[in-house]
């Protein structure tokens, strides 16, 4: 950024407005320029006045010591009195008002001005101080003081830290760190680097660590504490071991206290029954009674109900009736209005006959004297060209002897120049007769000009306003209805309102004393416990089944196998007889098959009785040694030998195979079956594992063996579950009550905000609507007298022009299109003009030509008859002078052609703008007659579609009386009117009735339970007989005993599940905090490992390391600077310390402490460390402006060359506009331009003086 213009007024000691302009000369081209001045003249307030304007602080003002309240009360001036860091306190004593402004330019070209100004209200006291912003180029914009905090670092690219290390150089803060001792220099760095965070961050660490290692030595003994309540295992075991001796006999005594307060509700019911059934009786009796005293409007009623179904036609037949009426009474005033039109339009067509007469005659009468006119325009010019001739006469007579000869060959020419000139004129008299009618128009011509003008711009001003007004007057209705909307919805909002808190209040009433967080794990705790009791009854189901079906498989598997091994016995049995049958049915079919061969036949025949047979080796041969019919009987034999074999065969066969499938299939049930086992007895194992898990439920459930009782265990588990189970709908219901409060709570709650912010929402909107209504009110009155003015000036330049412009029908042509009218009338301007002279120029030519002719002829007659020529010429002149003018008063006496013309002109537009206005009345009367006429057919067909309609739904509703006549008793017309006008409300009547039926009906049934109830108490084969030991007193004494018991068993159990919960209980909560001490140790040892690095209790030990680092780099940056503009000396830091070592390049790069500097080179030092801050603090920002206070006393001739050979430098090697604030005399008289504060002789006041 760059600094153009600085404005103070009434600061300090700069009273009125001072202002430095960095864009004039001299300092608009000066780099390097002094703020000079005495002590106390106000050098320092030019600086203060910069931080002002641009971030609303100041420089003397940091670090202040802020005072108490009471001191500040005791200030004599309490009006004025603030804390002695307010920046208001700059204002000068006794001036009321006060301001800074500073006008500047960014890199990107952009131009501000930044304002601060502060002033005294009335009553003496300050006034909050007023902040602005604006930007001057590229484009021009305000910004709002509650932006200007946050748009003045991003314009800027600094904050108020780093433009007080940046624009203002911190030289002489470094000079002081350079000659400081060793335990200054840190405090010294650390507020000029703004390094202060990390002593903070040092001790933060600290305080860290201290919280941790207190956190879990907290955590450690909270365990403690909550395992006070821990049982060891003896104590454990005896108390589940009493727990369910306890538990068996409170149910035992649970089962007979039962019995005993069942016989006595029995008691209590049959005696209550009794009384039930007394009451019920009375009840019914009351209640019939009641329905009875109802029948009259019970059949109204159901009369109502059998005709309400033809209830809308009977009303649309009322409303058709009325309808037709309507219509009727319509079309008399139709007709009424028809014939006053009528009449009308004979009137309007009598007015445009006359109005067309009129208008005929003066047109005709026009016309007829058109010739008249024109012979009056001849004579006219006749009469003027007569007395020229005249004159000319008399001149001719003097020359005519001089100029005869001369005359004689000009005669010619002058003739054929004389018909020419006659047939312009000619032409030019009628072109100006035809723009005589306008003669008038052309003599005002420049006024009508400039009305028109003036008409055509208030006409669009006159359009724009009306425009305007019609808008303001919809913005106001729309703004008055959307107030009125808008308050009703906000008196209904404070009605919900006050509904949503009495809701509230009661909710919150309902959930008074009940804690969410007790309910829910109460709740849950039971539910917990309900759920694992339902896991062990089903799992205990499952392990009592799986037993069972174990035992009956492993039966099952035993007899398979018996059956199996049976049944592969006989199948080796009959493997071994199928063996056998083979064999011989082989044997039997070869020799079947042998037998039936021819070579058999003949080997047969071979055979001899004793040898061996080739075929089977049998030495018995029957075929050969028995006779041929015992061969047949043999061969027979053989063949059903075969047949039965056969057949045994294939018995044995299919036999075998059937046992086979069925050893196959008994072999792969057996398999299954052993298989199915396997798996049973593996999730009966899984089963019993999982049991484990429920074995805390009670002692006895640790044994989970095949020999437990079952059954009882069964029982012992729906015990438990049943208790629990009452636990849990308690809990469950508690819990559901306080969440449905809590719901409706938090709902509630919702509401009720959303509704105050709408509600706020709502009056804000209905202010802003009233200040627009106001507004637009406003405007609307003032917009009213704009066009009321507006119409009147319209008005009068229409009446004006309407004189003036005698073109027909021009206000027309003006409103479709002004330019074409003005062009025409120009044109027509133009034209009259260009006629007017032609006419004049023309005539004359024609007098002189026609003279000239004479004058010729004269000259050619004889030289001595010219006199009695001229004098007979003169006398003819003179005689046709006379004989014109009497034509002339003839025909027009006292008058001319003009008026003549004028006057009936005027008649003509006259007669034609009263026909055009009777033409109008009559088309306008013409139109309402037929629009009369098109509504009197409408209403005629309307009448007779409404009559159809009225006839159809009366037949309907008369079809339908004939209907419901049929099956109800009459009904007429006028009873239906009667039914549908009576006011009774029919539907309360019908409630009531239906209430009293079932009331009736209620009662009756109550009666008949009550009487059921009572002989089911008679029924009951166990009730007491209320005698003996059964009487009410016994049984009462018996429960009192027996009730007794139970409470002490349950005392002494619920002792003991308390201190069972309570050893779980720490147990859980023990378990639940391990993770937390865990996770505290272990961030306890993050803390402490951190705490050894960078903690400190005074920060010390991380604010060093910091510094010491920010020290390098700044000595860099202040090295990259001082290179710039003194490259002899170089600096460099001694690590790990805050000492500074200077490097003399010209003296052998000799090392040596900055206390051995001279006053120049500390000067020099102390800047480049001051850039380098800047350097540091901004980056890569470019900074067009510096401020530099040397802060030196007297210097030697050589140090002031060296501390002007740096700024000298500085300026040209920054390229910035650099200004030192100088104290002494040596440096002030070194620099020019200065800004020099003079301070004035009395008052305490300095003004700004350029030089």
């Amino acid at each position: 950024m760059k600094i153009e213009k600085i404005t103070i007024c009434n600061l300090t000691s700069l009273e009125g407005e001072q202002v430095i302009d960095f864009t004039q000369e001299p300092l608009r081209s000066a780099s390097l320029f002094a703020i000079t001045g005495d002590t106390g003249a106000g050098k320092s307030t030019v600086l203060d006045a910069v931080c002002l304007a641009l971030y609303n602080r100041a420089p003397r003002f940091d670090g202040v010591e802020r005072a108490n309240a009471e001191d500040v009360k005791s200030i004599e001036n309490r009006a004025q009195a603030i804390q002695a860091g307010d920046v208001r306190g700059i204002l000068r004593r006794g001036c009321k008002e006060g301001y800074a402004k500073v006008v500047f330019a960014t890199l990107s070209g952009e131009r501000y001005e930044a304002g601060w100004s502060v002033r005294l209200k009335r009553t003496g006291s300050y006034d909050r101080q007023v902040r602005t912003l604006r930007q001057l180029s590229p484009r021009k914009a305000d910004f709002p003081e509650k932006e200007i905090n946050s748009r003045i670092p991003e314009i800027i690219g600094l904050d108020y830290m780093q433009f007080t290390r940046t624009v203002m150089l911190a030289q002489n803060s470094f000079a002081n760190f350079l000659r400081a001792k060793r335990e200054e220099k840190s405090s010294l760095l650390e507020k000029l680097t703004g390094t202060e965070i990390y002593g903070r961050i040092s001790q933060k660490i600290h305080e860290m660590t201290k919280q941790a290692e207190g956190e879990v030595k907290a955590l450690e003994q909270l365990v403690s504490g909550i395992l006070h309540d821990r049982l060891h295992e003896e104590e454990k075991t005896a108390l589940e071991e009493e727990r369910s001796l306890i538990t068996v006999s409170a149910e035992n005594i649970a089962g007979r206290t039962e019995t005993v307060r069942r016989q006595l509700q029995w008691l209590d019911d049959y005696d209550a029954a009794r009384t039930e059934v007394t009451q019920r009786e009375a009840e019914y009796v009351a209640a019939n009674k009641a329905y009875m005293a109802m029948n009259v409007e019970e059949t109204a009623l159901e009369r109502y109900d059998a005709v309400l179904g033809v209830q809308p036609l009977f009303q649309e037949i009322v409303v058709r009736r009325g309808d037709i009426e309507a219509i009727k009474r319509n079309e008399v005033s139709v007709a009424k209005q028809i014939e006053e039109l009528h009449a009308q339009l004979q009137h309007t067509a009598m007015t445009l006959e006359s109005a067309r007469e009129q208008m005929y005659n003066a047109e005709s009468t026009f016309s007829a004297r058109r010739p008249a006119i024109n012979r009056g325009h001849t004579i006219c010019g006749e009469i003027a060209g007569l007395d020229g001739q005249l004159k000319r006469a008399e001149e001719q007579l003097l020359t005519a002897r001089r100029n005869g000869e001369e005359h004689t060959a000009r005669l010619q020419a002058k003739k054929e120049q004389l018909e020419k000139t006659a047939a312009l004129l000619e032409k030019s008299l009628l072109r100006q007769q035809a723009l005589m009618v306008h003669r008038m128009m052309f003599d005002k011509f420049d006024l009508v000009k400039d009305k028109l003008n003036a008409l055509t711009a208030e006409t669009c001003r006159n359009e724009e306003v009306h425009k305007k007004h019609a808008a303001l007057q919809k913005q106001q209705t729309m703004l008055k209805a959307a107030s009125e909307k808008v308050e009703e919805k906000l008196h209904a909002d404070e009605a919900r309102m006050t509904a949503l808190k009495s809701e509230l209040l009661i909710h919150r009433q309902m959930n008074q004393g009940l804690d969410s967080m007790q309910l829910q794990q109460r709740f849950a705790d039971n539910r917990n416990r309900l759920l694992v009791l339902q896991r062990a009854k089903a799992l205990w189901q499952r392990i009592s089944s799986g037993y069972e079906e174990i035992e009956e498989k492993e039966a099952e598997v035993g007899r398979l196998v018996s059956r199996q091994g049976q049944l592969q016995k006989d199948m080796e049995r009959m493997e071994r007889e199928l063996a056998v049958l083979d064999e011989a049915h082989r044997r039997q079919s070869v020799a079947l098959t042998l037998s039936q061969s021819e070579n058999i036949k003949q080997l047969r025949q071979r055979l001899k009785e004793g040898t061996a047979c080739p075929v089977c080796g049998a030495t018995h041969h029957p075929y050969h040694t028995e006779t041929e019919r015992e061969l047949g009987e043999l061969l027979t034999n053989l063949e059903k030998e075969y047949e039965e074999a056969t057949a045994e065969l294939a018995e044995k066969r299919a036999t075998f195979e059937a046992m086979t499938r069925e050893y196959a299939t008994r072999q792969g049930r057996l398999e299954s079956e052993r298989t199915n086992l396997l798996s049973r007895s593996a999730r009966q194992a899984a089963d019993v594992e999982e049991w484990s898990a429920c074995a805390h439920l009670d002692s006895s459930f640790s044994d989970c063996s095949p020999s437990v009782a079952r059954d009882t265990r069964r029982l012992m588990i729906g015990l438990l579950l049943d208790n629990t189970m009452r636990s849990v709908k308690e809990a469950e219901k508690d819990l559901e009550t306080f969440n449905f409060h809590q719901g409706h709570i938090n709902r509630l709650n919702e509401e009720i905000s959303a509704l105050e912010l709408q509600m706020a929402d709502n009056r804000t909107h209905i202010d802003d609507l009233r200040t627009q209504y106001k507004i637009a009110s406003a405007a609307e009155e003032e917009t009213e007298r704009v066009m009321q003015l507006s119409d009147r000036s319209c008005g009068e330049l229409y009446a004006d022009l309407d004189q003036m412009v005698t073109l027909s029908g021009w206000f027309t042509e003006w409103k479709n299109n002004a330019d074409e009218l003005r062009l025409r009338l120009t044109d027509l301007f133009h034209d009259w003009q260009q006629t007017c002279a032609a006419v004049e120029e023309h005539r004359n030519a024609e007098v002189l030509l026609r003279e000239e002719v004479k004058l010729g002829e004269n000259t050619l007659s004889e030289t001595r008859r010219l006199l009695s020529a001229a004098q007979d010429a003169h006398s003819c002149v003179e005689n046709l002078m006379a004989t014109k003018r009497d034509e002339l008063a003839r025909l027009f006496g006292n008058g001319s052609p003009e008026q003549e013309e004028h006057r009936l002109q005027e008649e003509v537009d006259k007669a034609r703008a009263a026909e055009t206005a009777a033409r109008a009345a009559h088309e306008e009367t013409g139109g309402k007659l037929r629009l009369q006429q098109g509504t009197q057919r409408n209403l005629l067909e309307s009448r007779l579609h409404s009559q159809a309609e009225y006839s159809r739904k009366t037949a309907e509703l008369d079809t339908w009386i004939l209907r419901f006549n049929g099956s109800h008793s009459p009904m007429q017309f006028a009873e239906l009117e009667q039914i549908f006008a009576d006011t009774r409300d029919w539907k309360a009547l019908r409630v009531s009735l239906n209430a009293r039926k079932e009331t009736v009906t209620l009662t009756a049934n109550r009666l008949q339970m009550s009487r059921d109830a009572l002989q089911r108490l008679r029924n009951m084969t166990h009730r007491p007989t209320g005698e003996g030991e059964e009487s009410r007193e016994a049984l009462t004494a018996t429960l009192e005993s027996l009730q007794a018991e139970a409470e002490n068993a349950n005392k002494r159990l619920t002792h003991i599940n308390l201190r069972l919960m309570a050893h779980e209980n720490c147990l859980k909560q023990a378990a639940a905090y391990a993770g937390r001490i865990e996770t505290a140790r272990t961030d306890c040892e993050e803390w402490r490992r951190l705490d050894s690095l960078l903690g400190s209790h005074d920060g010390k030990k991380f604010r060093e390391l910091a510094q010491s680092y920010t020290f390098a780099f700044l000595v860099e940056h202040a090295n990259a600077q001082l290179r710039m503009f003194s490259p002899r000396y170089e600096l460099r830091n001694v690590p790990g310390r805050l000492t500074l070592e200077i490097i003399d390049r010209d003296m052998f790069d000799e090392h040596r402490y900055v206390s051995s500097l001279s006053g120049g080179e500390t000067f020099v030092v102390s800047l480049a460390l001051a850039l380098g801050l800047a350097s540091l603090s901004t980056g890569s920002l470019s900074i067009g402006s510096l401020f530099i206070d040397e802060g030196f006393g007297n210097l030697d001739h050589a140090s002031l060359d060296l501390v002007m050979t740096a700024l000298s430098n500085l300026e040209n090697a920054q390229g910035r506009k650099v200004g030192v604030i100088s104290h002494t005399e040596q440096i002030r008289s070194q620099i020019s331009p200065q800004i020099h504060l003079v301070k004035q002789p009395a008052g305490g006041r300095s003004v700004i003086r350029i030089r």
